[in-house]
């Protein structure tokens, strides 16, 4: 390692422009580019209308390990580019090490990768790799690259959601093409081989002792690694935050540089090598890593042994860092760049020594979407027809299951749910999980603080104001009031109580097919049960306004917003006495409808004229599911006086709250006290947090927003070739597909949403239908949702709906004989 650092070229920058000229004949200016073991320079043409080599000033993208930076390598230059990096190897170095790396270029870039990689560019006599000596007669072998426009990754700030994923499925690309690729040069003892950190481990008595005790202690968890147990290929070895280069406008990667750590060595370790520079400086070490790897794992899966040894991995190539560090500084004290990234990488070792041992592979395993928590720790599973048994013997027989043969699911991770059998289904409908199932951030919020306290809101609590802040920052003013509950149903019961002692009334007003809980009163204030089976009507108090369905109702295209607010404003001349308006910001138990323009504008204007208040439930939508927006009332440009919310606001945990004004709070406030044993508790309010949290350092409104648009779209092309998908609608990860018998008639094909329901379980894909006529599939997946779930769903049902065409046209028969519908009314606008 010395030996190659003290036999590292010495050429000037005139030498280089020397050595351009008669091996290249190019006529160019050089500035060095710096390096450890070679000698590198950024070569640029000079124009005949110059009269001497312009000014570069490169940046100083480098690190210990490294060489080429800032830019590099690349496809052959656009004509004015005239950028080349000249490499001038170090005199220890092998030809066929470096004909190695001249092969592996030309291989990744031959590949399907999204990647821009280097053309080697030949001598005058038509030679990839030159010779010359240096002024001391030592050899040293030469190459030209093109170089590529880019910023270093460690220069891009912040690194994003989309950068860091950007990362992941490049690294997880380069691994799954290399896996096809190999050379006998690659075949190497190499210091820089985590196999070999023993190499380093021998060096801790030149650290500080007070720091020799923390790097010791991470090689004691790489001794235990078992190397027969992973996947060997040959990698790149070195993707480090200066060898990425990054298209800031695009927020992608588009180059990894330097192939001088190239080795054949366990596959996993390319990724641990990119995961431990990555992890520098930033405030979420592990989360950002988290990032990295759930796109990686998407491209090119991970194995679970892979998983498990992957963040003791990272921590070793930080270790060996500073190790050798710590040597080559001894042994050349004055050369700065061998201490370049020092100091971040012993900040980032003290940090992760703060974090228990086995939190980065429960992050990571959530990233991969696997259970968290290992097997070992599960119950005894009874079989599944046993649970059905006495799930009928102890439970209400009015408690619904899922699925013609019901599931026994065990274990949730990220967009994925495991039954009793290890199988996993991609779950696109559990809009509960909002940041994911199981997440383990959520997790460990609500588990830490039910470690340390949980009581009800009678003492003072720090989590309880914070929460008050951090969640009504989110909402427009005047909304700046909560109250919190322990569910959907419940923030709705009080949404009503809030509005009645606000304007001292009594009704309210409602859309048909809604849903609004599961109370006496909100049953009562809920169409889709009280007309539904089993219901009594609507009640005296209760009135209905029509659905504001675009594409089944009586009013469509443009206007048709204004129209159905008109029936609301009817309603209010009819009722009277009207307290409020209740409207979910899109209609979830109605068909996944998206409220027409103008709609909740129009009607709020005529309820509040009347006196009465406006109550956006966002129970279903909120939280950055429209994408767009955070609220999906806000696709509708308005300010609600009452907003409710549940189900997503706790990831699982019952959490529900209440968000209103000043002055409709105080009215509520005479003299009764308002009190909820378990609403604001501390555990409640931690989780709630952590629910913020997740969703603004993942991005994931942004992902809803991304990943929706593409799911849309797909599911578009999909109509546009059966028949079947009358209409697809949504914002966001709210999305419904209607299915219908006919496009003309619009006969909903409810028996054929069912068949495609059930049949998509089977291939591993949860759904669930919905709308009055239950012949709606909606889609409400965690916002995690990715790209890659998306082409898999759009695929699959693709598939299904061309297999089982036939039984669907068999249906379609057999009910149009026991019944008839009427035909679509004309459009009205």
């Amino acid at each position: 390692m010395i030996t190659a650092v003290q036999k590292a070229p010495r050429i000037t920058s005139d030498g280089a422009v020397r050595i351009a000229a008669k091996l290249y004949g190019l006529r160019v200016s050089a500035e060095p580019l710096p390096s450890e073991r070679d000698q590198n320079f950024l070569l640029r043409l000079i124009t005949s209308h110059e009269e001497s080599p312009s000014s570069l000033t490169p940046s100083p993208c480098f690190h210990p390990e490294g060489e080429e930076k800032k830019s590099g390598y690349g496809p052959e230059p656009s004509s004015g580019d005239g950028q080349f990096v000249l490499k001038i190897a170090n005199a220890e170095e092998a030809f066929e090490f470096l004909e190695l790396q001249n092969q592996l270029i030309r291989f990744l870039a031959a590949s399907k990768i999204e990647l821009e990689f280097a053309r080697i560019v030949p001598t005058k006599t038509a030679a990839d790799i030159a010779k010359i000596k240096d002024e001391n007669g030592n050899e040293h072998f030469v190459r030209l690259l093109t170089w590529l426009d880019g910023v270093c990754f460690a220069e891009v700030k912040p690194h994003g959601r989309r950068l860091l994923a950007s990362l992941g499925r490049s690294l997880a690309q380069m691994d799954a093409a290399l896996a096809e690729f190999d050379h006998p040069a690659t075949h190497r003892f190499f210091y820089w081989d985590l196999r070999n950190a023993n190499i380093a481990r021998e060096l801790t008595g030149l650290l500080p002792h007070s720091r020799r005790r923390l790097v010791e202690r991470f090689f004691g968890e790489w001794e235990k690694i078992d190397w027969s147990s992973l996947r060997f290929s040959v990698i790149h070895n070195d993707a480090n935050d200066y060898n990425v280069l990054v298209d800031e406008s695009e927020q992608r990667v588009n180059a990894v540089l330097d192939y001088g750590d190239v080795v054949y060595s366990a596959t996993v370790c390319n990724l641990a090598v990119a995961l431990a520079y990555l992890m520098l400086d930033k405030p979420d070490p592990i989360g950002a890593a988290g990032q990295v790897v759930a796109a990686y794992h998407e491209t090119y899966p991970l194995t679970g042994r892979e998983i498990d040894v992957l963040y003791a991995l990272a921590v070793t190539r930080l270790c060996c860092s500073v190790c050798y560090a710590a040597k080559q500084t001894r042994c050349a004290p004055d050369n700065e760049y061998l201490n370049i990234s020092n100091a971040p990488a012993w900040a980032l070792l003290d940090r992760l020594s703060d974090i228990a041992g086995d939190w980065p592979t429960r992050v990571f395993r959530y990233a991969c979407g696997l259970p968290v928590v290992s097997e070992k720790y599960a119950r005894q599973r009874r079989p599944s027809a046993d649970l059905i048994e006495e799930r009928k013997r102890h439970t209400g027989p009015s408690l619904s299951i899922s699925y013609q043969s019901p599931l026994h699911i065990v274990s949730g991770s990220r967009q994925y749910l495991y039954d009793s059998a290890g199988r996993r289904y991609l779950d696109c409908v559990n809009n509960v999980a909002h940041v994911g199932h199981s997440h383990p951030y959520v997790v460990r919020a609500a588990s830490e603080q039910m470690a340390m306290l949980n009581t009800n809101t009678r003492y003072l609590h720090e989590n309880l104001i914070e929460y008050a802040e951090r969640l009504t920052a989110t909402l427009p003013e005047p909304l700046s009031v909560m109250y919190l509950v322990c569910s959907g149903s419940e923030a709705n019961e009080l949404a009503l109580r809030l509005a009645r002692g606000h304007t001292g009334r009594n009704d309210a007003i409602v859309v048909e097919g809604a849903y609004h809980g599961n109370t006496s009163a909100m049953i009562d204030l809920s169409p889709y049960k009280f007309d539904g089976p089993g219901g009594r009507g609507c009640p005296s108090w209760v009135h209905k306004v029509p659905m504001p369905d675009v594409y089944r109702g009586a009013h469509r295209g443009a206007g048709a917003g204004k129209f159905y607010a008109a029936d609301v404003a009817e309603a209010v001349r009819q009722g009277g006495d009207v307290a409020a308006f209740f409207c979910e910001s899109a209609l979830g138990c109605g068909g996944q409808i998206i409220l027409p323009l103008e709609y909740l504008r129009e009607a709020f204007a005529a309820v509040r004229a009347a006196g009465g208040v406006c109550v956006a439930d966002e129970v279903q939508t909120g939280f950055g599911r429209a994408g767009e927006h955070f609220w999906m009332f806000e696709t509708q440009d308005v300010v609600p006086d009452i907003v409710t919310l549940g189900k997503p606001i706790g990831n699982g945990h019952p959490l529900g709250a209440v968000i209103t004004t000043p002055e409709i709070a105080a009215s509520f406030a005479n003299g009764m006290e308002y009190f909820n044993t378990f609403g604001g508790n501390p555990v409640s309010c931690a989780t709630g947090l952590a629910v913020l949290n997740v969703i603004r350092d993942e991005e994931l409104q942004l992902n809803a927003l991304e990943v929706g648009e593409y799911l849309k779209a797909g599911m578009r092309e999909l109509q546009d070739r059966h028949a079947l998908i009358g209409d697809v609608r949504g914002a966001g990860l709210f999305l419904g597909i209607e299915l219908v018998r006919d496009r003309e008639t619009l006969e909903p094909a409810d028996r054929e949403a069912t068949h495609v329901v059930e049949r998509m379980k089977e291939r591993g894909i949860l759904l669930s239908t919905d709308g009055p006529l239950h012949n709606v599939i909606k889609i409400k997946p965690p916002l995690v949702f990715s790209r890659v779930n998306a082409d898999l769903l759009i695929a699959s049902l693709d598939s299904l709906l061309k297999e089982d065409s036939a039984v669907l046209r068999s249906q379609n028969g057999r009910n149009k004989k026991a019944r008839r519908f009427h035909a679509r009314p004309s459009d009205l606008n």
